[in-house]
C-alpha cells in the first residue's frame, strides 16, 4: 500500500507507541548513564544491547504490542523496520529502480533520508548551468576576487550569492552533490565500499560518506536503474537525489560549496 510523503513522515516523527518509554521514565543516576550510551552513535552493538537489557530490567520493561517480546531493542529494530517498508516505495519513484539495489545499501539511504538527525547535502553550484541562465562570464565576475570586488559587478554578485545561500529557492539543475552528511553515524558511510576496519586511517575504518554516495550506492544504484539519464550524467541523478531530499525531507539542511 502508497502511502502519502505526508503520512510517511508523521509515521516517522510521531510514532504512537515509543519503545524506549521505559528508560526515559527512569530516575537518575540511571537514566543520564543509560541514555548516553543508547544516544551515543559510536557505542558499540555489544554495549548498545548491554544497556537495553540493563534499562529494560531496571524499568521493567513490558512492550503492549502482540507478539512482541519484552525487550526494548528488539521494539526498537522492529519498528524501524516498519519504517524502512514504507519509506523505500517513497524514494523509488524519484529514483527508478532503487528497490533492486541490495537490501542494505536500501536500508542505509532510507535511514539518511528518513531518519537521520540534522541532514545537510553539501552541494556544488553549477557554473555553466548558472551562465547558461544568467549570462557568459558571470560565475567568473562573482567569484575572482580582483572581479567580484569591482563596483560593476556589484548586482551579478548579489545575485549569485543568493544562488549559494539560499539554494532551496532555486532549482535543482542549477546543483549536483558533493557529500551527504548528518549528525552521528552517517548511513552513507557504511555504503562505502572501501572500508577496512584494520586500516590505519580512520576514516578507511569507519567509512567516508562521500565515497559512499558516490562509489557505493551511485555506482550500485548505476546498475539497476531504468532512468539511463542517471546513468549517462552523474549530474542528473544528483539533482534527481536533491529533488527527493527537498519533497521528502523538506527539513534538510543545503550547503553551497563552491
Amino acid at each position: 500500500m502508497k502511502i502519502t510523503r505526508k503520512q510517511l513522515r508523521k509515521i516517522i516523527s510521531e510514532s504512537m507507541y515509543d519503545p524506549k518509554h521505559g528508560m526515559k521514565s527512569l530516575e537518575e543516576p540511571y537514566k543520564s548513564k543509560i541514555m548516553s550510551t543508547l544516544d551515543n552513535p559510536d557505542a558499540s552493538p555489544e554495549d548498545q544491547k548491554q544497556f537495553h537489557h540493563l534499562a529494560d530490567t531496571v524499568s521493567d520493561y513490558k512492550d503492549p504490542r502482540p507478539g512482541m517480546p519484552d525487550d526494548s531493542m528488539v521494539g526498537i529494530k522492529a519498528q524501524q523496520a516498519g519504517y524502512l517498508k514504507n519509506a523505500k516505495y517513497q524514494i523509488a519513484t524519484y529514483l527508478p529502480g532503487f528497490l533492486n539495489l541490495p537490501e542494505d545499501m536500501i536500508e542505509g539511504v532510507v535511514e539518511f533520508v528518513f531518519l537521520s538527525k540534522n541532514p545537510t547535502l553539501h552541494i556544488n553550484l553549477d557554473d555553466d548551468m548558472l551562465e547558461e541562465e544568467l549570462g557568459e562570464d558571470t560565475y567568473r565576475k562573482a567569484s575572482m576576487y580582483n572581479l567580484y570586488t569591482l563596483p560593476e559587478n556589484a548586482e551579478i554578485v548579489k545575485i549569485v550569492e543568493d544562488y549559494r545561500n539560499n539554494s532551496k529557492s532555486y532549482d535543482v539543475k542549477f546543483y549536483n552533490m558533493y557529500t551527504p552528511t548528518c549528525l552521528g553515524v552517517n548511513p552513507f558511510a557504511k555504503l562505502d565500499p572501501y572500508i577496512n576496519p584494520n586500516s590505519g586511517f580512520a576514516s578507511h575504518r569507519g567509512g567516508d560518506p562521500q565515497t559512499g554516495y558516490f562509489d557505493g550506492f551511485y555506482e550500485e544504484y548505476k546498475k539497476v536503474t531504468t532512468e539511463k539519464s542517471h546513468i549517462i550524467d552523474s549530474y542528473i541523478f544528483d539533482q534527481a537525489f536533491i529533488e527527493m531530499m527537498r519533497d521528502l525531507r523538506p527539513d534538510h539542511d543545503e550547503q553551497v560549496v563552491n
